[in-house]
């Protein structure tokens, strides 16, 4: 009896640990992890190696957007320092807690090959598009809305120069030839290749 009791008991907690449920503005339920895969030490490994001026791409694994923009990367920001990121959300762009960005799946680091002179002047340039509205249409040539590819673009006008206009997939930024800082695929292989 004490065996059954402790199975049921073990069934329905796990049951209850494992579905969620949101009530608005439609009924939803989830089950198993839902949870973020990039946990504490990764991002304390992150936060502690960014620069400002870094290009900081990131992708989940559950959300609907992912299965229509090309690439694994699908979204994109660049670093302003002082925990902060500046990026275009369907808000507008704005500047964002480092954590809240880091609420993903994956995360990957780039560091253009230019002077600190560079990246500060890109920051700035990134500064200076706050507040713009997000370029649903993902037009380019409109500077005054912005998409999350656009703000990074405009921010380092010199560096991605000959990358094309419309709508740029995030993964785009992987192909200037950066020095890669992190990427949570390789990061994760090799803490398993450490504990295994």
């Amino acid at each position: 009896m004490k065996n059954l009791k402790l199975k049921l008991s073990r069934f329905i907690i796990k049951l209850f640990g494992n579905v969620q449920f949101f009530t608005g503005p439609l009924f939803c339920l989830l089950w198993g992890d839902t949870h973020y895969k990039v946990k504490g030490a990764e991002a304390r490994e992150i936060i502690n190696n960014l620069k400002a001026g870094d290009i900081m791409l990131y992708r989940f694994d559950r959300y609907f957007s992912t299965w229509f923009i090309p690439g694994f990367w699908t979204h994109v920001a660049i670093y302003a320092g002082k925990e902060k990121i500046i990026h275009a959300t369907t808000h507008g762009v704005i500047e964002d807690d480092i954590l809240t960005f880091l609420r993903t799946d994956y995360v990957n680091v780039l560091r253009p090959n230019v002077s600190n002179r560079h990246s500060r002047d890109a920051v700035k340039r990134a500064r200076e598009m706050l507040g713009k509205e997000y370029d649903f249409l993902f037009d380019t040539t409109d500077d005054e809305r912005m998409y999350c590819s656009e703000v990074v673009k405009n921010s380092y006008p010199e560096l991605f120069k000959e990358m094309k206009g419309g709508a740029i997939p995030p993964d785009e930024f992987r192909n200037i030839g950066m020095e890669e800082i992190h990427n949570s695929v390789t990061w994760r292989k090799d803490k398993e290749k450490d504990n295994g």
